[in-house]
């Protein structure tokens, strides 16, 4: 079976037509773009969204459009996605999951993703170069947190305060971290493959093997819980999560959920912690075991909740 014409690319749209036509223009550039597919979901924007994204996806025989009736969050419009492509073909080699403010740099992305094997991995995590930092976003979490950094997380979801100050200083963060890494390396030394805990949620590869194992895109939250659940399911599954420097794209970063945090992304971000501790506590005991300790030491209590909290659409 040739897996070179059973890619799939999803992205979702917000209102952001703009940024999907950009990213649709990008991916257009790839060599043998037309082999794979390409489904953009638009998350019930009501504005001009759809027909502006139609008219230029309709240069393309590849791309199609799916209107959506409401807002599914990100990985809930993926998945939605997925499950209507399978109405009518055969299980992809790879699926690829991504924002809609991506960028392919280099053309050859698809040839080199095909030169894999789907059937001999979980999950890829390319090289995703930030438009704020100019490094790789990956790896997300390079190993499995520890329940002393499982509660820091804990301890700054519990203010909104700390964590828009969290976010402010992030890329400065990152930046002195990623120099620190580069600094212990030799100057001819290549990035190479290596398994890593999680992805960087906003380019995400799935493989045949994945879905075949019994792995799926989890919906159960609206957002930011992807790196973690990606994660967990791997691990249940026995699958690798395989950090890959030889894919690269570009990540122009805060497009599609803004750059600073407002009080609905936060309320996303405590939402999709509280379902990962949830679904995902009996696989990784030290999620429960960092959760007690908050609640018992800070009366930090991070709930159980599932359902999306109601205070907007954003994505």
């Amino acid at each position: 079976m040739s897996y070179r014409d059973k890619t799939l690319i999803i992205t979702v749209n917000f209102r952001q037509a703009d940024c999907t036509r950009q990213f649709l223009n990008s991916a257009s550039r790839l060599e043998s773009f037309a082999s794979c597919k390409v489904m953009i979901v638009d998350n019930n924007s009501a504005d001009d969204s759809i027909p502006r994204i139609r008219q230029a996806a309709s240069e393309f025989r590849n791309v199609e459009l799916l209107p959506a009736s409401h807002n599914r969050g990100y990985f809930g419009a993926a998945r939605w996605a997925l499950d209507q492509y399978l109405e009518h073909h055969c299980p992809p080699g790879w699926v690829a999951v991504c924002n809609n403010d991506i960028e392919f740099e280099d053309s050859l992305f698809l040839v080199k993703l095909w030169e894999k094997d789907p059937m001999s991995t979980g999950v890829i995590a390319p090289s995703i170069i930030s438009g704020l930092t100019g490094y790789d976003a990956n790896p997300s979490i390079r190993k499995r947190p520890s329940p002393f950094r499982m509660l820091r997380y804990r301890l700054w979801l519990a203010n909104y305060y700390a964590m828009w100050f969290k976010q402010w200083l992030s890329p400065s963060v990152r930046i002195i971290k990623k120099r620190h890494i580069m600094s212990r390396l030799t100057p001819t030394a290549q990035p190479v493959s290596q398994p890593i805990y999680a992805p960087h949620g906003s380019f995400v590869i799935f493989s045949r093997k994945f879905f075949e194992a019994g792995g799926f895109i989890d919906d159960g939250f609206f957002l930011y819980a992807e790196e973690f659940s990606i994660a967990e399911m791997s691990i249940r599954l026995r699958l690798p999560v395989i950090h890959e420097p030889s894919l690269r794209v570009r990540h122009k970063e805060g497009q599609s959920t803004g750059r600073m945090l407002s009080r609905d992304s936060y309320l996303r971000q405590v939402n999709g912690f509280r379902y990962a501790l949830a679904r995902y506590k009996d696989s990784y005991p030290e999620l429960a075991r960092g959760a007690q300790y908050a609640r018992t030491t800070f009366g930090i209590d991070m709930g159980k909740s599932s359902d999306p909290p109601s205070v907007g659409d954003g994505v």
